[in-house]
């Protein structure tokens, strides 16, 4: 049926019935619901009236308001109401005022409040303009009435205590029913926005469990009754669960070292979690149903939500990649180790056992002390990565102290046999001492590249000169040389590993250009800083600069 302000839904052709048989449309059901409660009214008046009063049937009148209505009735039935315009509906509640007017002609309005049933409908589901003209027509039929049967001021005053509680009816209708569909409209509005946040809410759930199954990092929600809230697809692969009985264990089983004993079915990380443990990077061994071993590294996350009961993240990283590569790095390290310490031992050997020889000249004697240390240095070096490899860190508690200016003496003995052969002077202006903080070894390691890239890149007939002033806080350690230097555009990109200066890689010495970045790394490591200046051309500066040994006896 129809509203004040809007058309109601459509529907299918047909009479009261769709074609294929389907229930009445709305507007259908809505005429014959108000029709027929009329009509149902007027026809129990009827048979009360044909039992206490038959004589009104004498009345034209009254027997032509009771066909009316019954005739709007019939027609209600019948009339397929959805092929017809809004506006014919209301034919029939202002069909039923004349009926009821008609009922009530001559008889002191007894059966006026039939009028409220019209009155009603159309205050209920009508414009203003409409439920005003049903009032004037019922105020029409009233002045009739009361005109051609005038009985005096008792009839006329039942008469205005008639129109104005129908008034008073329609004006309460009028405005419940306006309040009820803004109220509806507002309903709509509100249910239109929920299901939009709705679906936009579900739109997010969808992508965060397509960037969830995405990763291959094994991911289980657990609510804090350790009941499974959520797996992703790489912890179902992995543990073989199956998505509809998440709870019962999969077909993987854990154990806490490779081929050892299995794990506890209390002491697997999904029970600890569902028992809402928290930890962090646990290791366990996975045998999968595939038959392969995985190296697990499994932590816990406790998720706290304002608008949701508190859950565990149970985080599962395949770390098989990561230990097989470490184990290849140790086999790698140890087997380089093993090949170069037999060569080395052979070196230190033969070179100490010359040198127990007395009749070498100084000469011959300095050049072999040079190649024992050379090779005592490097054989440190090689017990220095073998340990790392393993994971093995020396102390760092106390800061090692060592003199620069012997180290770097120490160096030059080693280098200038190199800088002769190339007919490049070393000018040594160190100081006779300078005492800073930092381990012997790995600054000597910094030095020989220093020089070495001195001498490699200065041409025949070059200078370099090392120098070194020292300050309450730090020693200062210049090395320049007069080589072919640096463009300023390569300066920035020195320190990156494998990199080579345009003027480096136009010149047929050798590199690998992971000098500089160690030398750096070197420096830094033992609390001091690396500076590079450069001219194409014209020649390097390289300045370490080391903090000075007062610094620690005062720490």
């Amino acid at each position: 049926m129809a509203s004040a302000r809007s058309v109601p839904p459509a529907v299918v052709a047909g009479g009261a019935q769709d074609e294929d048989g389907a229930s009445p449309s709305s507007r259908t059901r809505s005429v014959w619901l108000l029709q027929l409660v009329l009509g149902a009214s007027v026809v129990i008046t009827v048979l009360l009236v044909q039992a206490l009063e038959p004589s009104l049937f004498s009345l034209w009148s009254f027997s032509s308001g009771v066909g009316v209505v019954i005739a709007l009735t019939a027609v209600a039935i019948v009339v397929p109401w959805h092929r017809l315009p809004r506006s014919a509906v209301a034919a029939v509640p202002f069909g039923d005022i004349v009926g009821i007017g008609l009922l009530s002609f001559g008889t002191d309005l007894r059966f006026g409040f039939f009028w409220v049933f019209p009155i009603i409908w159309i205050a209920t589901h009508f414009a203003l303009a409409h439920l005003v003209s049903a009032l004037g027509a019922v105020g029409t039929l009233i002045v009739v009435d009361a005109t051609v049967n005038a009985s005096g001021p008792v009839t006329a005053l039942r008469l205005i205590v008639v129109l104005l509680s129908l008034t008073f009816i329609a004006i309460t209708s009028f405005l419940s029913a306006r309040q009820t569909r803004a109220f509806k409209q507002l309903l709509r509005r509100q249910a239109s926005r929920l299901q939009g946040t709705l679906q936009r809410v579900s739109g997010q759930e969808r992508r965060v469990s397509q960037m969830l199954n995405g990763l291959d990092t094994g991911i289980a929600r657990l609510s804090a009754d350790g009941e499974v809230l959520a797996l992703n697809d790489t912890y179902v692969d992995l543990y073989g669960v199956e998505r509809d009985e998440p709870q019962r264990p999969g077909g993987a089983v854990e154990y806490a070292n490779l081929r050892g004993e299995p794990l506890p079915e209390s002491e697997r990380p999904f029970a600890r979690a569902a028992r809402g443990e928290q930890f962090d990077d646990e290791r366990v061994w996975l045998f999968d149903t595939h038959g392969d071993w995985h190296a697990l590294s499994v932590s816990t996350r406790r998720l706290i939500s304002s608008d949701e009961a508190e859950s565990t993240l149970l985080i599962v990283h395949d770390i098989t990649a990561l230990i097989e590569s470490e184990r290849a790095r140790e086999r790698l390290a140890a087997t380089v180790s093993h090949e170069l310490r037999n060569p080395l031992t052979a070196i230190i050997g033969h070179a100490d056992l010359a040198l127990d020889d007395p009749g070498l000249s100084p000469k011959v004697r300095d050049q072999l002390e040079v190649i024992a240390g050379a090779g005592e240095r490097m054989q440190t070096l090689i017990s220095e990565i073998l340990a790392n490899s393993r994971g093995v860190f020396k102390d760092q508690s106390a800061p090692a102290t060592a003199d620069a200016s012997r180290i770097i003496a120490s160096s030059l003995a080693s280098f200038r046999p190199a800088a002769g052969a190339r007919r490049v002077n070393v000018i040594d202006e160190l100081p006779p001492s300078a005492e800073v903080v930092g381990d012997a070894f790995r600054l000597r390691q910094a030095f020989d590249n220093i020089l070495s890239n001195a001498i490699k890149y200065t041409p025949a007939g070059g200078t370099i000169r090392i120098s070194g002033e020292t300050s309450p806080d730090d020693v200062i350690l210049r090395f320049a040389d007069t080589g072919i230097g640096i463009h300023p555009d390569d300066l920035a990109r020195v320190f990156d590993p494998y990199f080579r200066a345009q003027s480096v890689r136009d010149s047929p010495t050798p590199g690998t250009g992971l000098g500089m970045g160690i030398i750096r790394t070197i420096v830094e490591e033992q609390g001091g800083s690396l500076f590079l200046d450069s001219e194409l051309g014209v020649g390097t500066t390289v300045t370490v600069v080391l903090p000075v040994r007062a610094e620690v006896d005062a720490a």
